[in-house]
């Protein structure tokens, strides 16, 4: 039995990181959770009958002595306490993005690697059906290298109200680095994980007083508690973003990331090779002058909105029971850390080409 504690008590703790520990019993027992806001601590124990909360991760960390710990803390914060979780004993599973700059990542990962333990990011939109479908093609042989890929993930009105994801001090940037990072993720494993080369892009912001609901918004069950209120006036990051990745082996993709703007909603992902193209999440191969065909895409055995969580918690757990490797590698999180850390430079130059 693995004991685990949670760092923050927000959302994504709740709705995602304490449900996906609890749907495997046998192997996971939370015994503590800790937020600097003592209400939200006390009220996530008492929500999930966990036996003891704390206002100090460390205090908690000391005296608990966790297996794992997940670290669901805002953006900017992923560092110290990850780093604090690791030097304690611990395995951390890490909200996305586990870091904004590469040598950040570089330096959490090296330190993993030093204390013997696993640490993961959370990407957790990789295992949508789809998605899954079309790694398994890919891997079979169904297309040759990559050439070229789109992705677009836009939400009509879908700013976060809740937390401080508008606030770049917290989060160090807007819908690129929220939403973008899940489908980079899923993008550059479906490719096959090709070293980025340079990124050019830029950001915008042009909604910030037009506001959606919150399951539109990213809380996918409709559902927070203890919410700060949402003050449009504090918001200094980017609602839209767009631009071009190059890689290594001279693949190209272009990409458009949105909270809020005018376009139809959008979650998706087009790969294209000599051999065959793809489209996500339609499962639609095309391939020659006019062949096509679908993917089988199976359904998902998780009934939950943030069910990417429940395969990251399953794999885990044979992680640590030395049964299986981790499901997301630290290269391809690193990787993608690379490429947010590039477009928010390009961002701040109007789009010039940035190299790694």
């Amino acid at each position: 039995m693995f004991k685990v504690c949670i760092i923050s008590c927000g959302m994504i703790a709740n709705s995602a990181h304490i449900p996906a520990y609890r749907r495997f019993p046998e192997d996971f027992e939370i015994t503590a959770v800790c937020d600097i806001n003592e209400n939200a601590a006390r009220e996530t124990a008492k929500r999930y009958e966990i036996s003891r909360y704390y206002v100090s991760a460390e205090e908690m960390l000391e005296k608990e002595k966790p297996d794992v710990v997940s670290v669901c803390v805002p953006n900017c914060l992923h560092k110290e306490y990850v780093l604090m979780a690791l030097k304690y004993g611990a395995n951390v599973l890490c909200e996305k993005p586990i870091a904004f700059t590469y040598n950040d990542a570089k330096e959490m990962f090296d330190c993993a690697e030093r204390e013997g333990k696993v640490l993961m990011a959370c990407q957790s939109m990789r295992f949508t059906p789809d998605r899954l479908a079309a790694k398994q093609f890919i891997d079979e042989g169904g297309m040759d290298e990559i050439y070229y890929g789109e992705l677009s993930r836009v939400r009509r009105r879908g700013i976060p109200t809740w937390g401080t994801f508008h606030m770049k001090k917290m989060s160090c940037g807007g819908a690129f680095v929220d939403i973008g990072v899940h489908m980079l993720d899923a993008l550059i494993w479906l490719m096959g994980n090709p070293k980025i080369k340079s990124v050019s892009g830029i950001a915008m912001q042009n909604h910030k007083d037009e506001i959606g609901c919150l399951k539109g918004s990213g809380a996918l069950t409709g559902e927070v508690h203890n919410i700060r209120p949402f003050n449009p006036n504090e918001m200094d990051v980017e609602d839209f973003s767009c631009g071009m990745l190059t890689f290594e082996n001279n693949a190209k993709v272009s990409f458009k990331v949105a909270w809020a703007t005018n376009m139809p909603e959008a979650s998706d992902i087009r790969l294209v090779s000599r051999k065959a193209g793809i489209d996500l999440p339609s499962g639609r191969v095309y391939f020659g002058e006019s062949g096509e065909k679908l993917l089988e895409i199976k359904k998902c055995p998780y009934d939950t909105p943030f069910f990417g969580h429940m395969y990251i918690a399953d794999n885990l757990r044979y992680v640590l029971k030395g049964e299986a490797e981790p499901v997301i590698k630290p290269d391809e999180t690193m990787n993608t850390t690379a490429v947010l850390e590039l477009f928010y430079k390009s961002a701040e130059l109007q789009g010039k080409t940035i190299y790694l």
